[in-house]
């Protein structure tokens, strides 16, 4: 079958001959022109002036003296013109981002010449719309008069108020805005539309530069190119070529991919030759046409599928290849897509340009970003958070900008532990200064950004030197990009009446580098074409491969923000969301007038607010066309990489490890009550942690978690207790604390700094404030508490104690050395307290000693197994001496029922009080023997624990797949 552009340029060519030159040819794309052309070439047997192609936004510029404005200038303007009307308005940091939506409004009252005067005229009061505006047709009027009752039902709010004032002003800022752009001579492209069709009239009078102009391909025209077309049509030198489907175009049946086709073959002439065709493949049900539908679990599903796809096109060359069309409904698709393509592939030639947020050098200057977004200043000082510090190190253009002297010096302040550091800290020669610094304003931001780009790029070789790695080159095509976008933001940054602040500038500069696209270069008509939905205008291909045919996605659903509700755009003609849809389904059906194969590929999964449902288009060909789409699952066998033995068994290499580490009298190991417990709760844990010695990851600065608190709590305690220490402690001096608040609140800090390693006058994070008010309060509980108990004699504070435990092993004897230290050890009424404090959960009684050496038991537990090994290391050098373990439970923690004694029940009505260590010592010491036993037994294996709700916040979970 004939292609559409194919057929129109052997017409064209028949009719006009070698006087192409006088004929304009208009075109909905530049790439359809490029088609035309190469279609127009093949007919061409000797040398001719080409025609002039444009597309139809060239074509009325071409009759305006005005010429399009960046949309930063566009929006400094019209900044300048609303605070010339509203003395009292917002600052452009708070303009800026409703300021584009009244640009687009602007832009859609002009392209659909609606009566400006009439739209945006202010309403005061519903009632008198038809004295208001008489001018309107009665459909309008009762319209606009059903939106204002709706607006307000009742009383007035601030946000109905703010409505009215803006639509107040919005004729005069539109009337002056558009003078002030014209005194210029810059526009935005809505008003240069209509500047042509009011300004330029009558077009009888006007010398025409061309004897004839023909629009190919168009669909959905808003009211100036209408009037535009009309004009060249009465005058005699139009042609309209139109592209389309009896089935859509059928005046008894409502598809909307035929709403605006069948509106212009109402109003202009159909140029086609007369032989052409309109029953086409999508409504013809040929039995070589083939369509077929793949659901994909994932997006990157999809674009794995291309290989196989192109692989099964029967007769792909490369001189046939630009016939076979990859379209992504899903533009984010372009970067997996373009790694997906097979290696055979020999050309590929992407339509749309490469997204610059999808680059290293747009991450990179994401972290410059962010830098400066979170930073905080306190006291003067400028702090940075570490966080942003550390990423912008390891990024990779990294390596380009710092020495190997300067990541040493800023590896030597992450080590400090701050989850704050101060800018002043990176001062000195090369280019920390220059990165951890602070620009006064946006001026200065765009200074910053320019030069730390220019260092990162300085160390490249030239432009010019073809042994310069591509990676190089993209980079440095990237950053010229960047260069573009800071360079036009210094129009808004250096204009005098327009000030905002850095922050604004950010996150001004993030959306316009998000918009970027780097532009591929190559051959337009060779190779597989790569493109978009909207680069397929006018165009056909035999093989058509579509990703992301989606609900949502193909059409795109959700109207765009606007000043003008929805019932007056409505009322007025301006475009709608039914609009946008009609405008997708006429590009998407038009795809399959001509295209012998088609596959279409969508993601079933649902994620967020995406539901996973195929495109309305696919469901309407599914039963309403006659060639029906074959559906196929694309389903995956997807396996798990060898799950983790819930029990491994010891080897020889493992009882190495255990017996050269703990039982060798040379060692200086210590198994720790820490890893005893470990044992206990999880056997697998314990095998990670001091077999393998697969340490936890280190916290990072500012995380806090249950055991950083109890550290922070432990050094607090020890500030507070260590003047006490070999003295007898009173009520009255405990009193002192509760008395001054700000006494207990510097202990505090200075436990925080040490624990957190940060610097005396350092300011406390958010996280860190919230902490000191909870420890304020938890320190005050154990101060009160032992307060009610004095006097007692403090003996010690964080004391190591440790003692050899003796066991049975192998029919020989062994020993191990455990303990740990102490948290307090102090002396109450003649018995000695071995003194532990826990911020977690804790339970105050057990059923028994046996119940402490249980395994995969409930951590609960753990605390009294610790102290009770406290006992007894402590005993090892104070024999004879009556002690006892004390638990403090500081969450539970009263005045009124202070208890730290561990409960032993006898029955369900009775329980014991453990006030001497030797009462329980012989039970104790054989449970604990019994275990020593088991934990180096070359027979024990290392097993998982059966309780999966310990391992939601186990380090190792990810290496037992749980």
């Amino acid at each position: 079958m004939e292609f559409f552009l194919e057929r129109i340029a052997g017409h064209i060519y028949e009719e006009a001959g070698d006087s192409l030159r006088h004929h304009c040819l208009v075109f909905p794309s530049r790439r359809a022109g490029t088609y035309f052309l190469k279609y127009l070439s093949g007919r061409i047997e000797r040398p001719v002036w080409a025609p002039a192609i444009m597309t139809i936004n060239e074509f009325f510029s071409s009759f305006s003296d005005l010429s399009i404005a960046e949309n930063e200038t566009l929006l400094i303007e019209l900044y300048k013109v609303y605070r010339k009307l509203n003395p009292g308005a917002e600052t452009f940091d708070e303009f800026y981002f409703w300021g584009d939506m009244l640009l687009s409004d602007f832009g859609d009252l002009d392209k659909y010449n609606a009566d400006a005067l009439a739209l945006l005229r202010n309403v005061t009061d519903f009632r008198e719309i038809e004295r208001q505006f008489g001018d309107l047709e009665p459909g309008q009027a009762e319209i606009i008069r059903r939106f204002w009752k709706n607006f307000e039902p009742q009383a007035p709010t601030p946000q109905k108020t703010d409505f009215r004032s803006v639509w107040s002003i919005l004729l005069a800022l539109y009337t002056e805005f558009g003078e002030s752009l014209r005194s210029r001579k810059i526009a935005y492209d809505g008003m240069i539309f209509r500047d042509v069709v009011t300004r330029i009239k009558p077009w009888n009078s006007l010398p025409f530069r061309w004897e004839r102009v023909h629009f190919i391909g168009f669909n959905a025209l808003n009211s100036c190119e209408q009037e535009l077309m009309k004009q060249l049509q009465d005058k005699g030198i139009a042609k309209f070529y139109w592209d389309f489907d009896n089935s859509y175009v059928d005046e008894s049946k409502h598809y909307s991919a035929g709403l605006f086709l069948s509106k212009n073959l109402k109003i202009f002439r159909n140029d086609m030759p007369a032989d052409w065709k309109y029953d086409t493949y999508l409504s013809s049900g040929q039995s070589d046409v083939k369509r077929t539908i793949y659901e994909s679990s994932t997006d990157i599903g999809q674009v794995k599928l291309l290989p196989e796809l192109l692989g099964r096109i029967k007769d792909l060359t490369p001189e046939n290849a630009h016939h076979t069309a990859v379209i992504l409904a899903d533009e984010n698709l372009l970067v997996p897509a373009l790694s997906s393509l097979p290696a055979n592939i020999q050309a590929v030639n992407i339509t749309m340009g490469y997204p610059l947020k999808m680059t290293g050098v747009y991450g990179f200057v994401k972290l410059l970003l962010n830098l400066q977004r979170n930073r905080i200043s306190e006291n003067g000082k400028v702090l940075f958070d570490f966080r942003d510090i550390r990423n912008i190190l390891n990024n990779h253009l990294s390596a380009n900008l710092f020495s190997s002297e300067e990541f040493t010096t800023a590896e030597k302040i992450l080590k400090k532990n701050l989850s704050r550091i101060p800018s002043e800290w990176f001062t000195g020669p090369g280019n920390l200064g220059l990165v951890f610094n602070v620009p006064p304003d946006p001026a200065g931001f765009s200074d910053y950004l320019k030069k730390i780009l220019m260092e990162v790029s300085i160390d490249w070789t030239s432009d010019g030197d073809s042994d310069q790695p591509v990676q190089d080159k993209l980079e440095r095509e990237f950053i010229y990009r960047v260069f573009l976008a800071v360079n036009r933001l210094e129009a808004i940054v250096n204009d005098p009446v327009v000030k905002f602040r850095t922050d604004t500038y950010l996150r001004i500069l993030d959306k316009v580098l998000r918009n970027q696209a780097v532009p591929f270069t190559g051959e337009p008509l060779a190779g597989i074409q790569l493109m978009g939905i909207l680069e397929t205008r006018a165009l056909d291909f035999r093989n058509i491969i579509m990703l992301s045919v989606n609900e949502g996605v193909l059409p795109a659903t959700g109207p765009s923000s606007s000043f003008i509700p929805f019932s007056i755009r409505e009322a007025f003609g301006l475009p709608v969301i039914n609009h946008q849809e009609s405008i997708y389904a006429y590009h998407f059906y038009r795809l399959m007038h001509r295209a012998e194969n088609v596959t279409f590929i969508y993601n079933s999964g649902s994620e967020g607010l995406r539901t996973g449902e195929m495109s309305r288009f696919l469901i309407q060909m599914k039963y309403e066309h006659p060639v029906k789409p074959e559906v196929k699952n694309l389903s995956f066998d997807i396996r798990s990489p060898g799950s983790v033995r819930e029990e491994i068994p010891r080897t020889d290499e493992h009882q190495e490890a255990l017996v050269s580490g703990y039982l060798d009298r040379d060692s200086s190991a210590i198994l720790s009550p820490t890893a005893i417990n470990m044992w206990l709760n999880c056997r697998m844990k314990f095998f990670y942690r001091y077999v393998n010695g697969l340490k936890e990851p280190e916290k990072q600065p500012g995380e806090v978690d249950f055991a950083v608190f109890g550290t922070i709590l432990h050094s607090a305690m020890g500030y507070i207790y260590q003047p006490f220490i070999g003295k007898e402690v009173t009520g009255d001096a405990l009193g002192s604390f509760l008395s001054d608040p700000a006494a207990l609140q510097a202990v505090i800090g200075m436990a925080i700094n040490d624990t957190m390693k940060k610097e005396p006058g350092m300011p406390l994070s958010g996280n860190e404030l919230i902490l000191k008010e909870v420890l304020g309060i938890y320190l005050s509980r154990i101060i009160k508490a032992d307060r009610s108990i004095t006097p007692f004699t403090l003996v010690g504070l964080e004391e190591k104690h440790e003692f050899r435990m003796q066991f049975s092993l192998n029919g020989g004897f062994h020993s191990v050395r455990t303990g740990g230290y102490i948290d307090r050890i102090d002396f109450l009424k003649g018995t000695g307290r071995m003194v532990d404090y826990k911020t977690g959960s804790v339970t105050d009684r057990i059923a028994g000693i046996e119940e402490l050496f249980e395994e995969d038991r409930d951590k609960k537990t753990d605390c009294w197994l610790q102290t009770l090994l406290y006992c007894e290391a402590y005993l090892a050098r104070n024999p004879g001496t009556m002690i006892r373990p004390a638990v403090y439970i500081v969450k539970e923690l009263t005045t009124e029922k202070f208890q730290d004694m561990l409960r032993i029940k006898i029955d369900k009505a009775n329980e014991t009080v453990v006030l001497n260590y030797a009462e329980i010592r012989s039970g104790f010491l054989s449970g604990l023997r019994l275990l020593l036993e088991t934990i180096f037994s070359p027979a024990e294996p290392f097993r998982m624990t059966g309780n999966h709700g310990k391992c939601s916040y186990c380090a190792y979970r990810r290496l037992c797949q749980r």
